[in-house]
């Protein structure tokens, strides 16, 4: 078999062959000597040399062969000539075309193989296999009238292909399709940074004029003239074709075009040699408003085109080469002198080429010695300052909202048509590359590692919002996998990101790839915090200010969990010391002293690793609950209702509010107003939630665990009523945890008439908030006390072993805790300077405690006298109507089966079921068993070592309770619930 060496040159692409033989199948096996004809149905010899097999091989009605030796496969007309002339696949092709005429699609391959990139390194470079680099001189030589050795070439690299491809712009997603190869001159260009393009113009053979490139789709003419490919999103705006040194020389001749400029350097060639002047060619009038003259350069004349004809498809000039003249004298006009010399007369479309053909280069010469110095006009002037506001404008936006830089995808800020700056895209139209408006502005600031996270990674972000004001948002990397990234995206238009066509996409898109080289670690609560391998502790304040950092190291909280400018500080520490003083001073309003002192218990409570705890402020209303919440809350913050992000809150919310309140409030203060808009059950949950300091486990959609809320604070709880009486009164069952966890305190006897002057002093806590927390924090860490947590912790404990009293349960003990913890905050704020002194902390406390331990909340920590409490109450509430007698009594009516228990004259009967719903829920079946024998209450029982019978009289077989009547009911009968009496009219 031969090899493609035989055929070097030719090629065809295979869909033209496919679409060039078909149907031409039985003519082109005709001329391979197969003795086959069309519709012929009956096998024949296989052809092929290496098979030969007798009545084998037959041509379907599709044009293939079928023969035992090409298995389940049939052959194309392709596979038939390769295997029967022992040619390859590619010469098969070139075979079979020039068999049925179809030599037109048949291709000549480069001498020189391969593919010749079009940007401006690879065209300056190219192979010298591919070059010919007499070709720009030959080029500029035939415009200029000229022989090629007297063309005086520019100073800039110029570089000639043999052939080069040209290609129209592409349909659609399609690929461009190829006009044809034609040699071509391609012309480098600089700028004063250094910067590099490069300008392709296809010439006829020989360099002997523009290359005839036919006409487009739409029937205009070609253009022999194309940019070379730019890469990345670089401008090249500017860069120019040179004669001289612009670096060296004071006088600059600046022209449109390669060959109008070529003309004017030979026109002025002494004065270029001598190294008086240096000719620069912008590749069209947009290349002269965007040139940037050299550093010596002190005078330039632009030889504009003069554009002043009219023509059938544009009756007015356009003047585009005046007015870019115009254009370039104004952005340079006061640092240098600009002169502007049009070629030609008036009412004409002359270039200084056109000059230089027609009069020779004296009158080149003459031509620019007339150039009128620039003078701009008024309108021209506020023109030019519009354009440079824009420019600044431009400048700042790309500096306020970075674009991530990427390898594969490149974006770029650019104004559009509509005056407004949005990010762009780069599209392909022809080979250049032009930007597509998708998104208003938007960038990547840093990336984040969240401390208290296991250092997960997310992005900080800025948007400029639907007021054109620059908005930060933190998002977490994690997000972009979810539902497509909808959170990200919610967030990003939430922040006010506008996005056209697939712009939605492509930010995101961008967002997933970025990798900014800055970092900043963050951590999603407040509270203390410390770093991996480090002992000591810093606090992150709910406003953001990080209090105790290592130097160096970039610290702070997310932007989604901070509290907003307005809410987190506002007036002085003086001004909040004053309102505090004023609250204190009130003689009957020590539950005030309480709440200026609760807006330091957190940071103890979260430095010492105690639980969450708190107080509930009962009362009716108007005593000054809230006061009291607003100011611990205004330590931190401002203490409003109406800001969702202040840390006082209604507790109308959700279990799932409540849990995001808290971890926000964490190392600070949660402040929940009016408990009457929660019911007893839900307020029961709500505090063994808050207490337990983390919030409950949820799923993700792909069935993994969320990450939960966590917490560590102080939580003041207000209620008209006592959270006993609340949850009770609801329905639910009152623990003697949730009373050890957050103690009651009733403030009935409180001052309700204090002096309106003396409330206006106490409410300017609404305009100095903020200032006294991180204050306390501050003198915390530099009396290097937040590394003495352990100390801490004892000193709250013995102060909690005081207020109890010797002798006191653990039950007691704890519930003095947040007494202990207010008294120590309060007693450490004092000594710091933060509290004033006229604060009396200790006799608040005292007070507190004393309110709480006369409360019916306390009873809970004594369970077994609450639970006999409890089931007293339950058999008097039910006595006749769900506890029935066992025998009907005169007026009784008699047992049925929605008794709950039964009444003789000696017991009552409890079914063991009922017992611990009867006993409140507050022990198990055996400890109320054990209580009601321990106080002798029990009346009978099965067996002496057992609590309960097996027997209920008159009832049946059934485990009870038998408690002595006289201990839960008078024995003597009652008079019937209805009697009749003689009476009537008198």
């Amino acid at each position: 078999m031969s090899t493609s060496a035989n055929m070097p040159d030719r090629y065809v692409p295979t869909k033209a062959a496919q679409a060039a033989v078909e149907g031409h199948e039985v003519s082109i096996v005709q001329s391979l000597g197969i003795p086959w004809t069309a519709g012929q149905r009956d096998h024949i010899t296989c052809p092929y040399p290496d098979h030969g097999g007798a009545k084998d091989w037959r041509l379907n009605s599709k044009g293939r062969a079928i023969c035992t030796c090409t298995g389940n496969k049939t052959d194309s007309v392709f596979d038939i000539a390769s295997k029967v002339r022992g040619i390859d696949f590619e010469e098969a092709k070139v075979w079979c075309c020039e068999a049925i005429g179809a030599t037109d699609i048949i291709r000549e391959k480069s001498a020189e193989g391969g593919f010749q990139a079009t940007d401006a390194t690879a065209l300056l470079n190219a192979p010298p296999e591919r070059r010919d680099d007499n070709l720009p001189r030959a080029y500029l030589a035939h415009r200029l009238g000229l022989e090629p050795q007297d063309v005086l070439m520019p100073s800039t690299a110029a570089v000639g292909i043999r052939s080069l491809g040209y290609f129209d712009p592409p349909k659609g997603r399609g690929k461009p399709p190829k006009v044809g190869d034609y040699p071509c001159a391609v012309f480098e260009q600089v700028d004063v940074t250094g910067g590099r393009h490069a300008h392709r113009i296809y010439v006829a053979p020989g360099g002997a004029g523009k290359a005839d490139l036919g006409r487009d789709a739409s029937g205009k003419a070609r253009d022999a003239k194309k940019s070379a490919k730019r890469l990345g999103d670089e401008s090249t705006a500017g860069r120019s074709v040179v004669w001289g040194d612009p670096k060296a020389r004071a006088f600059c001749i600046l022209a449109e075009g390669v060959e109008t400029a070529a003309a004017i350097a030979e026109a002025l060639r002494e004065d270029i040699e001598y190294e008086e002047v240096y000719v620069v060619a912008a590749i069209n009038a947009g290349g002269i408003e965007a040139f940037t003259p050299g550093p010596k350069t002190i005078r330039v004349t632009v030889a504009a085109d003069r554009d002043e004809a009219p023509k059938i498809s544009r009756p007015e000039p356009t003047r585009r080469g005046e007015q870019a003249a115009r254009k370039f004298g104004l952005r340079h006009g006061r640092r240098i002198e600009v002169d502007i010399a049009l070629a030609g007369e008036p009412g004409t479309s002359t270039d200084w080429l056109d000059v230089y053909r027609a009069h020779g280069a004296e009158a080149v010469r003459a031509g620019l010695k007339r150039a009128v110095p620039f003078k701009a006009t008024s309108d021209e002037v506020e023109d030019e300052g519009r354009r440079q506001d824009g420019q600044e404008e431009l400048a700042r936006v790309e500096r306020d909202y970075p674009l991530p830089v990427l390898d594969t995808f490149s974006l770029t800020y650019r104004r559009t048509d509509a005056g407004r700056i949005r990010v762009c895209k780069f599209v392909k139209v022809e080979e250049e590359l032009v930007t597509q408006p998708i998104a208003s502005p938007f960038g990547v600031l840093a990336r984040l590692r969240y401390l208290d996270q296991a250092d997960a990674y997310g992005l900080r972000l800025v948007v400029e919002d639907m007021g054109g004001k620059r908005r930060a948002i933190d998002v977490d990397r994690a997000a972009f996998a979810k539902q497509a990234a909808s959170e990200t995206r919610s967030m990003l238009f939430g922040a006010g990101l506008r996005t056209e066509d697939d712009g939605e996409n492509i930010a995101v898109k961008v967002l997933k790839a970025a990798d900014p080289q800055d970092e900043i670690t963050v951590v999603r609560r407040p509270g203390w915090h410390s770093l991996d391998g480090s002992a000591d502790r810093f606090f992150v304040c709910p406003g953001g200010e990080v209090i105790g950092a290592p130097e160096g190291q970039p610290l702070e909280l997310s932007l989604s969990s901070r509290i907003s400018e307005a809410v987190a500080a506002g007036g002085t520490l003086e001004g909040w010391q004053a309102a505090v003083s004023a609250a204190a001073g009130v003689t009957r309003c020590p539950h005030w002293t309480l709440g200026a002192v609760a807006g330091f218990a957190a940071p103890l409570v979260s430095l010492t690793g105690l639980d969450t705890c708190g107080i509930n402020l009962s009362g009716t209303t108007s005593g000054g609950k809230t006061t009291t919440q607003r100011l611990g809350v205004s330590a931190w913050s401002r203490a409003a209702l109406d800001q969702r992000d202040s840390l006082l809150q209604s507790a109308r919310a959700t279990a799932n509010g409540v849990e995001g309140m808290a971890a926000r409030a964490n190392g600070t203060i949660l402040a929940l107003d009016e408990l009457g808009h929660v019911t007893g059950k839900e307020l029961g949950r709500t505090i063994y939630s808050l207490a337990s300091g983390v919030g409950k486990s949820r799923m993700t959609a792909d069935a993994q665990l969320r990450a939960s809320h966590t917490w560590s604070t102080f939580v003041i709880l207000s209620a008209e009523k006592s959270l006993e009486e609340k949850v009770r009164g609801d329905g639910g069952e009152w623990y003697g945890g949730m009373a050890t966890r957050i103690p009651d305190v009733d403030i009935t006897g409180v001052d309700r008439a204090v002096d309106q002057a003396v409330m206006a002093q106490i409410q300017a806590v609404d305009q100095n908030f903020g200032h006294a927390g991180p204050a306390f924090i501050r003198a915390l860490v530099a009396h290097g006390m937040h590394r003495q947590a352990d100390e801490i912790r004892k000193g709250i404990n013995l102060a909690a072993d005081r207020l109890a009293g010797p002798g006191a349960d653990s039950a007691l003990r704890r519930a003095a805790l947040p007494f202990a913890i207010l008294a120590t905050a309060g007693r450490l704020a004092r000594k710091f300077g933060v509290l004033p002194d006229v604060v009396d902390v200790e006799n608040a406390v005292r007070w507190a405690w004393a309110k709480f331990n006369t409360s019916t909340d306390a009873a809970a920590l004594d369970p077994e006298t609450q639970a006999v409490a409890n089931l007293r109450a339950w058999v008097a509430e039910r006595w006749n109507t769900e506890v029935q007698p066992t025998e009907p009594e005169d007026g009784v009516r008699a047992a049925n089966r929605n008794a709950l228990g039964w009444y003789d004259d000696d017991a009552v009967y409890i079914p063991a079921h009922r017992i611990v719903e009867a006993a409140g829920g507050t022990l198990k079946e055996v400890e109320i068993g054990r209580a009601l024998d321990a106080q002798g209450l029990i009346a009978k029982r099965k067996a002496t070592d057992c609590y309960f019978l097996a027997y209920v009289p008159k009832i049946g077989k059934l485990k009870a309770y038998a408690l002595h009547r006289s201990e839960f009911r008078s024995t003597t009968r009652e008079e019937p619930p209805f009697a009749v009496h003689e009476g009537g009219r008198r």
